[in-house]
């Protein structure tokens, strides 16, 4: 598994990426029938939440639409959820950086004056870029120039797959939502947002700010001290705790936390612990153990199986950094879906200095991947109680390579491995 790609999207305005303008039919077919291939060549499950019949028909109609030249940000806008409708949360396409995107910002022109972030159905106010704008932080924007925040985000959320639900591409709309916008409808000198607060609704028009207003109070903003990956609280009599958990994947770092929290966790004789796994989305399964360990378990198996679909990439990526799954691949044929029994975590339940007392995870429609297999781990283990649902089935996609595509240069995402808690 591997923890999900989202790039701060919030300046790339200024990056000096330049692609051409237009790309014509047979360039977009050419692309396009690279996407294809490499997806039948290195996903192990198109057909999951799609029939081969409804895949081959979708790439049929695509392909009869590409009969005139158009920029590169419509041919992501044509393609994007060709390959979102695998539902897989870790195959993606990212948005292209064009030419001209660049150019609106280096000639200053103008974006919104808000900064807003996706929740469900809805945008919420981040923060104005503007004094006195008559917008406050946490409004909720219903609709901007006409178009109900609805309908945007359901154009949006379709550019992104995922095995369950549209929690976790709130992550990716939220740090792409600028460029989609000036890609979807070229937004800039003006807007009218239809605002709630509280009971109350308005009609707040604003006009656009220059890029150079904007990007002043972003990189104010992300100069400001970011949440720690990993936190811990106690309550004023020292019964409680509350851990807080933002991802799976630094494990030197988790490991450090752990060994100084869950000593003064003991040494306290803290009965009660809360983990907060809210909006984690994910790393490696190595994490996953090491905060485990810090439990009584018996044996146990993250997954009762995992699935490699074999091919030369997945080969080349196991050859370094898993020489033990790459001697069993390298000679099989390209295409076999390689088979990988979990090894057992053996027991800890003679060691020393764990945790007996009672356990809650916190999860939501956020947590996913590594960080979704760790609050079900934890609970069939009987570790821990789990409040919520998570945004991960039982069974989801991992282990991604990155593609870019040749014409376009689009970059995109695909995973080959595919696993069964």
């Amino acid at each position: 598994m591997n923890k999900r790609i989202i790039i701060n999207c919030s300046l790339l305005l200024f990056c000096s990426v330049s692609f051409g303008q237009k790309l014509s039919p047979t360039r977009q077919m050419a692309d396009f029938d690279t996407l294809c291939a490499k997806l039948e060549y290195v996903h192990p499950d198109l057909y999951l939440y799609q029939s081969r019949e409804e895949y081959e028909n979708y790439k049929t109609k695509i392909k009869s639409s590409m009969t005139d030249s158009i920029s590169i940000s419509d041919f992501y806008l044509k393609i994007a959820p060709f390959m979102a409708n695998i539902k897989d949360g870790h195959s993606m396409m990212l948005p292209p950086i064009s030419n001209d995107l660049i150019a609106n910002a280096e000639k200053d022109g103008k974006t919104m004056p808000l900064r807003i972030k996706a929740s469900g159905d809805f945008f919420i106010v981040d923060y104005p870029v503007i004094d006195n704008s008559g917008v406050c932080e946490g409004d909720t924007i219903l609709g901007i120039n006409g178009i109900r925040s609805e309908d945007i985000l359901e154009k949006m959320y379709s550019l992104w797959g995922s095995e369950k639900g549209n929690g976790i591409k709130e992550g990716s709309v939220n740090a792409y939502w600028s460029p989609l916008l000036w890609y979807m409808y070229r937004w800039g000198e003006s807007y009218e947002f239809t605002v709630k607060r509280d009971d109350k609704m308005e009609e707040i028009r604003l006009e656009g700010v220059p890029q150079s207003v904007a990007i002043k109070v972003i990189k104010e903003r992300q100069s400001k001290k970011r949440p720690e990956s990993f936190s811990c609280s106690f309550s004023s009599d020292f019964t409680k705790a509350t851990l807080t958990i933002r991802n799976v994947f630094q494990e030197t770092e988790l490991k450090a936390f752990c060994d100084s929290v869950f000593k003064e966790i003991n040494l306290r004789k803290i009965k009660d612990i809360t983990i907060d796994l809210r909006n984690n989305t994910g790393g490696s399964s190595k994490c996953v153990e090491r905060l485990i360990s810090y439990f009584p378990h018996p044996d146990y198996s993250l997954y009762s199986k995992s699935q490699l679909k074999v091919s030369a990439y997945s080969k080349a990526y196991n050859k370094d950094k898993h020489p033990e799954i790459y001697r069993q691949i390298c000679n099989l044929k390209d295409g076999e879906l390689f088979v990988m029994e979990d090894t057992p975590v053996k027991s800890n339940l003679k060691k020393a200095d764990l945790y007996h007392g009672k356990t809650t995870i916190l999860v939501n429609n956020k947590t996913y991947s590594g960080a979704s297999t760790l609050a079900h781990t934890m609970e069939k283990l009987g570790i821990a109680s789990v409040e919520g649902e998570t945004g991960c089935p039982d069974v989801y996609f991992g282990n991604y390579l990155h593609f870019t595509l040749p014409n376009s240069k689009i970059d995109y995402y695909i995973s080959f491995s595919k696993f069964f808690e």
